[in-house]
């Protein structure tokens, strides 16, 4: 008989939810949530930064094939560019490049900097004849300011 009681006392326990679970459960739903939000908000930064070196990179290119074929990166200037790739806009050293596909374009005997725009920053790219190609960034958007590049990447 006081076997049969205390199996009627437990079953007269109310049952408590398991809180802990469901504590952990909900915050980690929560924070995939934010973390999926975030992920697609910084979506454009992200294509906008690949655009920007992509553009530099097709133009360093086409800046050390015409230095090559013709001893100096004078020609490479921002018509000399415009010449052999349709695909961007290219403007002298000290204009502004404002808008993605377009870049500032300082060449000189010697050397070659370019730069683009990016989310409010700008990125270069320098070339020296017979050097490593060097990389940089700032505020100041112009062919002339990424003559400052001097990293060994972005």
């Amino acid at each position: 008989m006081v076997a049969d009681q205390e199996v009627r006392v437990l079953r007269r326990r109310p049952r408590r939810p398991n809180r802990g679970f469901l504590i952990v459960a909900s915050c980690l739903v929560v924070g995939s949530a934010l973390l999926m939000v975030e992920i697609f908000a910084n979506r454009p930064m992200v294509s906008g930064i690949a655009r920007s070196q992509s553009d530099l990179r097709a133009a360093a290119s086409f800046a050390l094939r015409i230095q090559s074929e013709n001893g100096t990166f004078e020609v490479a200037d921002a018509k000399g560019l415009a010449a052999v790739d349709p695909g961007r806009t290219y403007i002298g050293a000290d204009q502004t490049a404002s808008g993605p596909g377009q870049v500032s374009v300082d060449s000189d005997v010697g050397e070659w900097a370019a730069a683009t725009p990016v989310n409010g920053a700008c990125f270069y790219i320098l070339e020296r004849a017979g050097k490593a190609t060097l990389y940089g960034g700032g505020t100041v958007c112009t062919g002339r300011a990424a003559l400052g590049a001097s990293q060994d990447a972005w």
